[in-house]
């Protein structure tokens, strides 16, 4: 059965993406961080769950499935990772560490989208990776020095932008979406149907 997810897991990538860069701009300290778990948790789980369906089922036409699937795959990852470390109030840096792996992939998803001109907006897609893989890259010093605020809010800054253009773009997707499957039908109700209908 053709599911397009895509959507949510845009609007989740912004919502993981926006609670990195309010971490960032907040810096909690040591003891406050554990609260923090519960929302890293629940954006890991349900990219997780996505991302891993379209990885599996290739629900989409062409390579938007790795351009899409694979690294929000990986980024469910480092979310999760994320809540684990916090949960057990341990420093966030081995989680930042997959962020930078995570941000590689992103800028390079990002200038391939752009290079072969895939989606309905390239340039937009692209900037979201782009700023994504920036600032994954950029939360690894700005935990390291903590003392260089700059580092953290630049980060914060480039996020929050991403963020941006993700919630943009899955809730554009979102209303797209439900015109596009307004008159579908299941292939199992299609068979029960009366002819003609």
């Amino acid at each position: 059965m053709f599911t397009d997810f895509l959507g949510v897991m845009l609007v989740t990538l912004a919502t993981g993406l926006a609670l990195l860069a309010h971490y960032l701009y907040r810096d909690p300290p040591a003891g406050e961080r554990r609260s923090w778990a519960a929302g890293f948790f629940a954006v890991g789980l349900v990219l997780f769950l996505l991302a891993f369906v379209m990885v599996v089922t290739w629900p989409l036409p062409g390579g938007f499935n790795v351009a899409f699937g694979e690294p929000a795959l990986f980024l469910s990852a480092v979310f999760l990772a994320a809540a684990v470390t916090l949960t057990f109030e341990w420093e966030p840096l081995i989680p930042a560490m997959l962020g930078v792996a995570g941000g590689i992939l992103a800028i390079v998803v990002g200038v391939r989208l752009i290079d072969l001109h895939l989606t309905q907006s390239p340039i937009v897609a692209g900037i979201g990776y782009l700023t994504a893989g920036i600032g994954g890259i950029l939360t690894l010093p700005a935990l390291r020095w903590r003392q260089m605020r700059w580092l953290a809010l630049t980060a914060a800054v480039i996020l929050g932008i991403s963020a941006l253009v993700w919630a943009f773009t899955g809730y554009e997707a979102v209303w797209a979406h439900i015109l596009d499957f307004s008159k579908w039908v299941p292939t199992d109700m299609l068979q029960r149907l009366p002819h003609g209908k």
